[in-house]
């Protein structure tokens, strides 16, 4: 059977885009549909991707001639092209910016094409006999450039912009979860607890990367994936990409079946750096869990998604939220984390969660629904009537976790309850060894709920009923007392006046309130903070000096309110110091949840 052909040229990266083209063999009927994706798999945004594409022109082969053909754009993502009589193939070109620097998005230039198949491929929606595959993609880029996907490599060969390096997919699904990173950094392999790794780096500053860093990467991803690896057992994938974005600020990341894209400050390969290392494994990690959780093992909902509409599912704070959870456990039990830095990425996280008073107006489940307009689309007011399904999802897992070891004297945990889930559920995808789980399909609640009280020989439909479908925060306290830490809240040896706000800076407006801010009713996001008590605020630090000794007071704070000077009387408030430092050395129970598997 004759492929559907994808051609990428990166010769006009120098203008920050790349030429994309599509070749259809036999089309049938009329009319040709071609739909841009408006989403990412992994990603719960439409971003409408068609936008990047211009000066599309296409043509027909018909009785071994070219004929221009008639094409016309059809609402947001569509184009429609007229298929004259005789036609052997339908062929067309376009244009595309690769501007934007994030791992769901195309961002090409003169050192790199970072390309993310579901911005990139317009699907087939009619007028071909094979529109779901086989799939051929070449990509043309400077000859000391090299490709690294998960994409089958079917060789190279000369071309006009120096080499062209062509892929094979047999199924929408193994064309459109995935990515590519074409630049001139060699590939690093490496071997990690029975499988095949392969590491692509690209510094967006073409900064020189250390070598020594690299190599301690290199190796706290082999102990890391290993201590997978001895959870799961052996992952039915080989040769999974590992590629790496190091930037000035960007950060962020994508899980794909058989590769995953992620970028972090480049300040966090720094021996220095212990924090922005801590959140670089911590992401590396996150992505990683999601080749089981998301990628094999997924909502049910999301068995056949279709990019063009939201899909909405409940059980995000499983599919994210539980990711969080486990991919800094294995941090933990790898060692690539010690014990102070999953207690201070803790830290972090808690005041955020102490931070948000959405959990007395949203659940899980409905923050896990909701996230297409919620948790990406933001408005000023989120945080007082929202709750994220990461974070807060995470928090859940963590309860969830201690019941389930609590009921089981720490011989079964959440962990568990993953693995029995991925050996029923787990479903194959292209190019695995083996079938998938003993009943390959999408999961429900019903089914994770089923899973814990199966390996428990117990009932959690409460304990989830509650934490999933209930409003008010999960106390954890009671997480610290059952797995023998403490939670103490900060010291305070710096008392300053609270106002319970976040910030933006040049100039100092309120961005949003935080739980319990005790000048809620009076400030309005969006107020520019000029001064207080005459003293003149332009900055954060400026605002910290001035309610320094004022706590509990009364102040005048002088705003500016769409343009408008005016004073307003405040009283402030202290800072709640909710417990967020972790404490002690941790019980039976909690070396079940730490100590390595390996």
């Amino acid at each position: 059977m004759s492929s559907i052909i994808h051609r990428l040229d990166t010769a006009p990266r120098h203008s920050q885009r790349y030429a994309g083209g599509i070749d259809i063999p036999s089309p049938l009927g009329r009319r040709l549909v071609l739909a841009f994706p408006r989403w990412s798999p992994g990603s719960y945004l439409i971003r409408e991707y068609g936008r990047f594409a211009h000066d599309f022109r296409s043509w027909a082969i018909v009785d071994g001639e070219s004929v221009d053909c008639s094409s016309k754009r059809h609402g947001s993502n569509e184009v429609h092209i007229t298929i004259p009589d005789g036609a052997s193939s339908i062929h067309a070109n376009w244009l595309a910016f690769g501007h934007d620097l994030t791992v769901r998005t195309n961002h090409i230039d003169p050192s790199h094409f970072h390309m993310v198949p579901s911005a990139t491929f317009p699907r087939v929606i009619r007028g071909s006999s094979a529109p779901e595959g086989p799939y051929t993609v070449q990509i043309d880029h400077p000859e000391d450039w090299t490709v690294s996907t998960q994409l089958a490599s079917e060789g190279t060969e000369p071309c006009s912009t120096g080499t062209r390096s062509i892929f094979s997919a047999a199924s929408r699904d193994a064309l459109y979860d995935g990515v590519m990173e074409a630049n001139a950094t060699p590939e690093i392999p490496f071997n990690a607890g029975g499988r095949r790794f392969r590491l692509k780096l690209w510094d967006a500053g073409g900064l020189p990367l250390a070598e020594g860093r690299v190599n301690f990467l290199v190796k706290s991803m082999q102990d890391l994936f290993a201590e997978f690896h001895a959870l799961f057992g052996e992952p039915p994938w080989d040769n999974y990409v590992v590629i790496l974005h190091l930037t000035e600020k960007a950060r962020g990341g994508l899980e794909h079946t058989g590769s995953q894209s992620s970028q972090m400050p480049r300040t966090s390969m720094d021996e220095g750096d212990k924090d922005g290392w801590r959140d670089l494994i911590s992401l590396l990690s996150h992505e990683y869990v999601h080749a089981w959780n998301v990628k094999r093992l997924r909502p049910k909902t999301f068995e056949d998604y279709d990019l063009s509409i939201e899909m909405h599912t409940d059980l995000l704070w499983w599919f994210e939220g539980v990711t969080s959870w486990l991919g800094d456990m294995m941090c933990l039990r790898s060692g690539v984390w010690t014990d102070e830095d999953w207690a201070a990425d803790l830290k972090r996280k808690l005041t955020r969660h102490h931070g948000m008073s959405g959990w007395d107006h949203q659940c899980l489940a409905d923050a896990s629904h909701e996230t297409w307009y919620h948790l990406y689309r933001p408005h000023p007011h989120s945080a007082e009537t929202t709750i994220s399904y990461y974070l807060q999802g995470e928090i859940a897992g963590m309860i969830l976790d201690l019941e389930l070891r609590r009921r089981t004297k720490g011989s079964v945990g959440l962990d568990d309850v993953m693995v029995d889930l991925w050996n029923r559920h787990g479903l194959h995808i292209e190019g695995d060894s083996g079938k998938g789980g003993i009943d390959p399909r999408g999961i429900t609640e019903d089914d994770i709920v089923s899973s814990m009280n199966r390996l428990t020989g117990g009932r959690l439909n409460a304990a989830v009923r509650r934490l999933v479908h209930g409003l008010g925060a999960p106390d954890m306290s009671i997480w610290a007392k059952g797995m023998g830490r403490r939670l103490e809240p900060l010291d305070d040896k710096d008392p300053v006046g609270w106002l319970g706000i976040h910030l933006n800076e040049s100039p100092l407006r309120i961005r949003s309130f935080l739980a319990g801010s005790p000048v809620r009713e009076v400030l309005q996001p969006g107020d520019e903070i000029v001064a207080v008590d005459g003293r003149r605020t332009r900055t954060s630090s400026d605002l910290k000096s001035s309610l320094r000794g004022k706590v509990d007071s009364e102040i005048v704070v002088t705003i500016s309110r769409h343009g408008g000077l005016m004073e307003l009387g405040l009283e402030t408030g202290a800072d709640p110091l909710h417990p967020v430092m972790i404490k002690g050395k941790g019980n039976a129970i909690w070396h079940t949840f730490a100590d390595s598997r390996r």
